[in-house]
């Protein structure tokens, strides 16, 4: 077998906003996603933090707000008593924000013609999530996937929240907060903090290291490409161009998934419409029908008091 590339790959969004999970979990219409082959989703594997049948969406929504609802209330009460109600954000707003959404990781070993065994590459990244959650306290794995129906090596997705407790002792989302917390240095502690210079950087760096010895310890070091790569003709190397092809079939898929929600949120709308107009049709219909009956009831009235006034004056000109 060919030596193989180790792919780590961490984003929170792109241009459309923050990643689905929906992409991860098959949780939409595949038959719009041409880079997927239905016959081999049964291959795939997914993972929760709850351990319960839901949706990966589903359960990132639990965990906000198990840990996020105390901070998020708080600051909307601020907002409210300065008058600004505008700023006031419900937890999906802040769930799919790019700054407090999940991070998710692309982790992926090899190419299309040489991989690992899927049930091994498992195995690895399930320790690589153990690692990254007993050194960084605050970060939380959400869910993962193993996804073995597109075209390319077997790979997974795992997306992650990174929590802290401020001042006030309210959990709230920050990644560069929660490397703090946990001690992670800058890459140039004599150096500002910035782009450039930042904890996660330092963490990245660390995470790569520990990916690779887990490797290591399944007797892989031989398998495994250390030598930086040639570079493709954009100037990137073969893993970081592949990575990208990635992001992009989930940035295709995304597209895809929020045409198809707001195609069915407009005809939701519609059906709502729709309803509410039945039902002020029925509801006027009812009026009119309590009208006819008090029509109707006046006229039974008016008629037996003519009726009993024409008995009166016959009955006064008989005597």
């Amino acid at each position: 077998m060919k030596t193989m590339r180790m792919t780590i790959h961490n984003a929170r969004a792109n241009k459309l906003g923050a990643f689905t999970p929906k992409h991860n979990d098959r949780n939409f219409d595949v038959s719009h996603a041409d880079h997927i082959d239905p016959e081999r989703m049964p291959g795939n594997i997914y993972w929760n933090w709850t351990g319960k049948n839901i949706s990966f969406e589903d359960a990132e929504k639990e965990f906000y707000e198990l840990h996020c609802r105390e901070h998020l209330d708080a600051v909307n009460r601020r907002y409210r008593e300065q008058r600004h109600p505008e700023r006031v954000r419900d937890m999906d707003a802040y769930r799919t924000a790019r700054q407090t959404c999940p991070e998710e990781t692309l982790l992926m070993i090899g190419n299309k013609n040489e991989y690992l065994p899927p049930r091994t590459l498992r195995a690895i990244c399930e320790k690589l999530k153990d690692w990254e959650e007993n050194t960084i306290p605050g970060l939380k794995v959400l869910d993962m996937a193993l996804h073995v129906d597109e075209e390319g090596a077997p790979h997974i997705h795992m997306r992650k929240a990174w929590l802290y407790s401020d001042k006030n002792g309210e959990e709230r989302i920050s990644q560069g907060k929660t490397l703090e917390a946990a001690g992670i240095p800058l890459p140039h502690p004599d150096k500002p903090q910035g782009r450039n210079n930042n904890r996660k950087q330092t963490f990245s760096n660390m995470e790569r290291a520990a990916f690779y010895e887990i490797c290591r310890s399944y007797g892989l070091e031989n398998l495994l490409e250390t030598k930086p790569l040639e570079r493709s003709k954009t100037g990137q190397e073969l893993t970081e161009y592949q990575a990208r092809q990635a992001e992009e079939r989930v940035i295709a898929a995304s597209a895809q998934i929020k045409a198809i929600e707001q195609k069915n949120n407009h005809l939701l709308r519609q059906l709502q419409e729709r309803e509410r107009a039945y039902t002020e049709i029925q509801q006027e219909l009812q009026h009119l029908k309590t009208e006819y009956a008090e029509i109707q009831n006046f006229l039974h009235k008016a008629e037996q008091r003519r009726a009993f006034e024409i008995f009166n004056r016959e009955l006064e000109r008989t005597r």
